[in-house]
């Protein structure tokens, strides 16, 4: 539906004359007046906006905000948490120990290479 209408826009363009009549600058000075000036409830309402709420308004609405996600949170069960937390143990353990043996062959590579002795 947009590219119809884009479509028509583009062929009216085209098709439109070049001696087009611009319309005089006094005229567009008081189009741009009418519409820079913003009407009383309209400034009231910006100014609305830009006021910040108080500390204690933002605390305890960031607190109601935690609290109804806490809600929402799936806590697993203690049978979960114990396997996850060996599932962890065991993971940092074979990370550590593959660590360890890289450092070990790499250093006793530079070791031959550069014919020192650690």
């Amino acid at each position: 539906m947009a590219n119809k209408k884009m479509k028509k826009k583009g062929t009216q363009t085209a098709s439109a004359p070049a001696s087009k009549v611009e319309p005089k600058k006094a005229d567009l000075k008081k189009a741009d007046a009418k519409k820079a000036a913003p009407k009383k409830s309209e400034k009231k309402a910006a100014k609305d906006k830009k006021a910040k709420p108080s500390l204690i308004a933002r605390a305890k609405k960031y607190i109601g905000s935690v609290r109804s996600e806490m809600k929402r949170v799936v806590w697993p069960s203690k049978k979960e948490l114990v396997n996850y937390s060996i599932a962890v143990i065991v993971s940092l353990v074979v990370v550590g120990v593959v660590i360890a043996g890289l450092d070990a062959l790499i250093s006793g590579g530079l070791v031959i290479f550069s014919g020192l002795r650690g």
